[in-house]
C-alpha cells in the first residue's frame, strides 16, 4: 500500500538555490556596473532590476511547490501547445536579437518563448512517455513522441541553434532514461563525439548546405582558431584573460579589469568576472553549490516510485546540469559560443524565472511524493 506523504519544504534544494542567487547577485554587481553605466547612466540598474526578477522567482517557486503535481500532468497538453504556438510566432515575427529572431513582447512584456518551451516539453513529455508505458516499438507512439520531442526543437533551432541543442539533449534523455534499447542512442552519442572532434570541416559543410548561419559558422571556427579570428572570438579571448588573471584567490571584489572589455559580462560571460574577482577558490565553490544542487535533484527523481515523476524531475535536473556545463564549457573554451546562461547568476528574466518554476516544480514532487507504507 502507498500514501501521499505530506513533508513540510524541500530546505536542501531550495537553500543550495537561495546560495547561488544571492553570491550571484554579488558578482553580479560588479559584472554589470559598467554596462549598466553605459546603457543606463545608473552603476546599479542591472543589479536592482536582476534582483527584482530573483524575488519574483523565489516567491513563485514557494507558491508552485504548494501545487499538486498531478495539476501539471492535467494541463501539460495545453501548455504545450501554447508554447509552441508562441516558439513559432517568434521565429517568424519576433524581435530581431544578434542576427536571430528570439524575442516576443506581450503587452509591453519582453520575453523568450524558447525558455518556457524547456519546461513545457519537460512537462509534456513526462505525461506521454508515461501513458504509452514507454513502448517505443509502437510505430504510433513512436510518431507521437518525436512530435513532440523534435518538432519543437527544430523550430526553435532555426532561431537559435543552442537552445535547439539543450531542447533536443533534454528529451533525448528523457527517451533514453525508460528505453530498453539502448543502442541508437550509442549512435547518438557517436555523432556528437565526432561532431565535436571534426567541427571546423562539418561547419563548413553544414554552411555549404544551407544548414548553418554564417554567423554560426564562424563562431565554431573562432572556437578552434581563436587567435586567428580574433574580432570573433574576442569575447572569448577576454574571458580566457579574466580567468587566468584570477589565479587562486584572485583580484578582489569589484577589482575586475575585464568587466570593461568583455562585452555584457553580467550576461553568458559573468562566470569569467567571479573566477577573475574571486579566483579558483570562489570559483570551486561556485561549482560545489552547483554540484549539490544537480546531485540533490537527481536523487529525488531516482527515488520516485511513479515513472512520470521521475521522468519530470529527471528532466528538470538534465536542463539545469546542461545549462552549467554548456555555460563554463564556454567560457573555458571547451565548447563554441552558444549564449547559454548560467542558471540563477547570468542576467535574464526569461531564463530565471523558468528555472525557478523548475524548483518549485521539484519542491511540489517531494511534499507530495508518494512512499511506501511500512
Amino acid at each position: 500500500m502507498t500514501k501521499l506523504k505530506n513533508k513540510k519544504f524541500e530546505y536542501i534544494t531550495f537553500t543550495t538555490v537561495l546560495f547561488l542567487v544571492f553570491f550571484g547577485l554579488i558578482v553580479l554587481y560588479s559584472a554589470s556596473s559598467i554596462s549598466s553605466s553605459r546603457l543606463y547612466d545608473n552603476p546599479i540598474y542591472l543589479f536592482v532590476r536582476q534582483s527584482f526578477f530573483c524575488l519574483i522567482g523565489v516567491l513563485l517557486a514557494v507558491v508552485i511547490s504548494f501545487i499538486p503535481y498531478k495539476l501539471y500532468s492535467k494541463f501539460a497538453k495545453y501548455i504545450f501547445i501554447v508554447c509552441l504556438m508562441f516558439v513559432v510566432v517568434t521565429a517568424f515575427a519576433g524581435r530581431i536579437s544578434r542576427g536571430a529572431s528570439r524575442w516576443m513582447m506581450l503587452r509591453g512584456v519582453i520575453f523568450q518563448p524558447s525558455e518556457l518551451m524547456k519546461l513545457a516539453m519537460i512537462i509534456y513529455l513526462s505525461k506521454v512517455i508515461t501513458e504509452i508505458k514507454g513502448d517505443f516499438e509502437n510505430k504510433e507512439n513512436l510518431f507521437r513522441i518525436m512530435m513532440i520531442a523534435y518538432i519543437p526543437t527544430l523550430v526553435v533551432a532555426l532561431s537559435n541553434l543552442s537552445t535547439g541543442i539543450i531542447l533536443f539533449i533534454i528529451s533525448t534523455s528523457m527517451i533514453f532514461i525508460v528505453s530498453k534499447k539502448k543502442l541508437i542512442f550509442l549512435f547518438i552519442i557517436t555523432l556528437i563525439v565526432v561532431a565535436y572532434l571534426f567541427a571546423s570541416p562539418m561547419a563548413n559543410l553544414l554552411s555549404s548546405a544551407g544548414l548553418l548561419k554564417n554567423y554560426q559558422v564562424g563562431r565554431i571556427l573562432a572556437w578552434k582558431e581563436p587567435e586567428n579570428y580574433p574580432d570573433i572570438a574576442y569575447q572569448t579571448l577576454q574571458g580566457l584573460y579574466a580567468i587566468g588573471s584570477g589565479r587562486i584567490s584572485g583580484r578582489g571584489y569589484l577589482k575586475s579589469i575585464q568587466k570593461s572589455l568583455i562585452p555584457e559580462a553580467q550576461n553568458d560571460m559573468i562566470f569569467t568576472i567571479l573566477c577573475e574577482e574571486l579566483g579558483m577558490v570562489g570559483a570551486v565553490a561556485f561549482l560545489v553549490l552547483y554540484l549539490i544542487l544537480i546531485y540533490r535533484i537527481f536523487y529525488i527523481s531516482f527515488r520516485q516510485k511513479e515513472i512520470s515523476l521521475m521522468l519530470l524531475t529527471f528532466g528538470i535536473g538534465v536542463h539545469i546540469a546542461l545549462q552549467t556545463i554548456l555555460n563554463i564549457g564556454v567560457v573555458t573554451n571547451l565548447l563554441p559560443n552558444t549564449g547559454v546562461t548560467l542558471p540563477f547568476v547570468s542576467y535574464g528574466g526569461s531564463s530565471l524565472l523558468v528555472m525557478f518554476m523548475e524548483i518549485g516544480i521539484v519542491m511540489s514532487v517531494v511534499r507530495y511524493e508518494r512512499v511506501d507504507n511500512e
